[in-house]
């Protein structure tokens, strides 16, 4: 068990206490949908908590569904991650990167998009300017179009794909 206390119901910030404990259920529990951590929010004593309050707890924890090692997409914190680089069952996720005329496409297999332009996020080079992530596809803009060359090989290099 962790010394770490889950925040009182009675505290006086009620707002940073759920999210204290929601962050902490996160940090101990693996989650796949939201009720089942507004189901656990209500077994701490938060009973007002409605699938609403939970999205808004997950938006302000920057949480993202990521695949576990049982291939399940569950809840994980992802705003505390140091700079990733991506490792083979990422790579694994990636079925071709291309260039358009003014961006990088990348496409995945279904599911995987959001993740892999996360990762990108975390990790950005000067030459990238943001991303977009669908379900199973990725737009990757360059900061200026003079740059895609530059941008693609950032992508690739952050996804170890070359």
């Amino acid at each position: 068990m962790s010394d770490y206390a889950i925040p009182s119901v009675t505290a006086s910030n009620p707002e940073e206490n759920i999210l204290s404990a929601c962050r902490h259920l996160l940090q101990t529990q693996s989650f796949t949908t939201q009720d089942e951590v507004r189901q656990q929010l209500v077994q701490l004593g938060y009973l007002d908590v409605s699938q609403s309050t939970v999205s808004r707890l997950l938006s302000k924890l920057g949480v993202a569904k990521i695949p576990n090692a049982h291939g399940q997409k569950v809840y994980s914190i992802s705003g505390d991650i140091e700079p990733v680089y991506a490792v083979s069952s990422v790579g694994s996720q990636i079925d071709e990167i291309t260039c358009s005329h003014a961006m990088v496409v990348i496409k995945t297999h279904p599911g995987g998009a959001q993740l892999i332009a996360r990762l990108i996020d975390l990790n950005r080079h000067p030459a990238i300017l943001g991303t977009v992530g669908g379900n199973d596809t990725i737009f990757v803009a360059p900061r200026r179009v003079s740059e895609l060359n530059l941008c693609e090989k950032a992508v690739r290099e952050r996804l170890a794909s070359e």
